[in-house]
């Protein structure tokens, strides 16, 4: 009696694991739907790259990827910055 208690138990502690993902993955497809259009992903959209090379601000110390740095160049050699700001102190 109590071993048909706890298998019971068991089964419905999976039943309810694997209900709570698949309503999960429905309600996450359905949100999807109803996002405004400025929220949705957009496979336009430019990829800013995870990885790089980083690059020290002079101005501030800061590092920043090159890829997505402010840049001038300075007697023939690149200089990278964080923001328009920095790039416009060093002078």
């Amino acid at each position: 009696m109590i071993l048909r208690f706890v298998v019971f138990a068991l089964v419905l502690i999976v039943v309810i694991s694997i209900l709570r993902a698949v309503i999960g993955l429905i309600a996450k497809a359905f949100s999807d739907l109803f996002l405004p259009p400025q929220n949705r992903p957009s496979s336009n959209a430019p990829e800013i790259p995870l990885t790089g090379e980083l690059k020290r601000d002079p101005v501030c110390g800061i590092y920043v990827p090159a890829t997505t740095s402010f840049k001038k160049t300075v007697n023939g050699e690149v200089v990278y910055f964080c923001s328009a700001e920095c790039r416009d102190k060093y002078v």
